[in-house]
């Protein structure tokens, strides 16, 4: 009997080994000695306070809502396109500005000059002339202004400028002549014939012509026609009086060519085509050529604007 159960016992231990091998392939691996359990996720750790959930950003946003600003935050405001016209207008008016007192600056250096000319002349003053202003300039421009009745704040401006230059003219002009005498002694020698360089009746040219009517009726002046117009004062057309001297521009630059105002527009001169002869300022040809005139008689009266 004891010899049937150890051989039942040990048909078991067999029985039972056999079984592990399948077994070992159904079970879960093991790990150490204790079978491997699945991996549980554990959430991360949390502080107490809620968490933030993520808000989704929308795939596309309007192009408006885009322009919009924050909540609380100003947008900086958009200058206007008149505005902007308005700022580019300024800046080009102030470089133009810029442009005309430079030019300005010059001009009055120029005229400043003359004025200090002038002031010698008057004997207001016995500083060398230099386009600058001085102390001994304005102190002599307020005299001279006082005299005149002028504002006298010692300052070149328009007014000053052409009593300063008439006065001084007035004193340096050719005085009593009249104006018709030079006319009348002008037309005298209609005809003569045109003489390159000519100073006589024989023949003139138009410098010499001029220069010989003004010496018959007593009046000096320079032989050629660019020296005769720095003589005597600025006159416009519309301010020609007869006995005025007219210029110019012909084969030369500047005042290369002279007559005698007449009046009524027209004007004597020795002419290369024709000699001695009236001609009238609104020809095209004498039009087109026209330089300035000068006034150099006292007699034909002061320059007003």
């Amino acid at each position: 009997m004891k010899m049937k159960k150890k051989l039942a016992s040990m048909l078991t231990v067999i029985m039972l080994a056999c079984s592990l091998p399948w077994q070992a392939q159904a079970a879960a691996p093991i790990v150490s000695n204790k079978p491997h359990k699945a991996p549980v996720a554990t959430p991360p750790a949390v502080s107490g306070a809620q968490p933030v959930k993520a808000v989704p950003q929308p795939a596309a946003v309007k192009a408006d809502t885009a322009a919009k600003p924050a909540a609380g935050v100003k947008a900086p405001k958009q200058a206007k396109p008149e505005k902007k016209a308005k700022k580019a207008a300024a800046k080009k008016s102030k470089k133009t500005k810029e442009k005309q007192s430079k030019v300005q600056v010059q001009q009055s250096n120029w005229r400043l000059k003359v004025a200090q000319q002038k002031l010698q002349v008057l004997g207001f003053s016995d500083e060398r002339p230099s386009g600058r202003m001085t102390e001994a300039t304005s102190s002599a421009l307020k005299s001279f202004q006082k005299q005149h009745k002028l504002k006298a704040d010692g300052e070149l401006n328009d007014a000053t400028y052409q009593k300063l230059t008439w006065e001084a003219f007035a004193k340096e002009g050719i005085p009593k002549v009249k104006g018709k005498e030079i006319v009348s002694r002008a037309a005298k020698y209609k005809g003569v014939p045109y003489v390159f360089g000519g100073t006589t009746t024989k023949g003139f040219d138009c410098s010499g012509y001029v220069q010989y009517v003004f010496k018959d009726c007593k009046a000096k002046l320079p032989r050629l026609a660019d020296e005769q117009a720095l003589q005597g004062i600025f006159v416009t057309q519309k301010q020609l009086r007869p006995g005025d001297l007219v210029f110019f521009t012909t084969y030369a630059a500047g005042a290369s060519h002279v007559g005698i105002y007449a009046g009524d527009g027209q004007f004597w001169s020795a002419s290369s085509s024709k000699g001695v002869m009236l001609s009238s300022l609104k020809d095209d040809y004498w039009k087109q050529r026209y330089y300035g005139a000068r006034r150099v008689l006292i007699t034909n009266g002061e320059v007003y604007k």
